[in-house]
């Protein structure tokens, strides 16, 4: 099974009969998987809500299509979270506001494709999309400060973009 990969329940529930009766070892006695590093293309450490220093990391590979919310005390992701599939990550930035404890995270894609999340909620997303597909790959993006009221994006085709 994939890292990524959603469980059956179905196929858990049959495993789970299997170890009852014996046919299969205890799952904590189950080798552990073995992830092959893949190339990492960004890092963003920010603060969460309990002032712990945290970090998203975006990579390539079979792990392409999710960030991950990693922590500095941690082996592992703490959470995955899906994002665009079949695109690469080029940069991430993170601005607080003037609001109280409110932060824009500016997820840019090498497709020109630009998404704004507020407040770590990624159910709700804001798409932006003005530069071009095929060579409009976003290089940088900035929030016009505390405010917030506007931020650019700059990409291969050439192109600065006021949002």
């Amino acid at each position: 099974m994939e890292k990524n990969q959603k469980k059956d329940e179905a196929e858990e529930e049959k495993k789970r009969r299997m170890r009852l009766r014996g046919e299969l070892p205890p799952e904590d006695e189950e080798p552990e998987e073995v992830w092959e590093p893949m190339p990492i293309r960004t890092v963003l450490p920010y603060k969460n809500e309990d002032g712990k220093t945290m970090f998203i990391v975006s990579s390539e590979g079979k792990f392409n299509g999710n960030i991950y919310v990693c922590a500095m005390d941690e082996h592992r992701p703490l959470k995955a979270i899906e994002i665009k599939k079949d695109v690469f990550v080029t940069k991430m930035t993170l601005t607080e506001t003037d609001k109280a404890n409110e932060n824009i995270l500016c997820i840019s894609y090498d497709d020109g494709d630009v998404e704004l999340v507020i407040d770590m909620n990624f159910e709700k997303k804001m798409s932006v999309k003005y530069h071009d597909a095929h060579t409009g790959s976003i290089t940088a993006s900035v929030f016009s400060g505390k405010q917030a009221n506007f931020f650019l994006t700059s990409g291969r085709d050439g192109l600065i973009y006021v949002h």
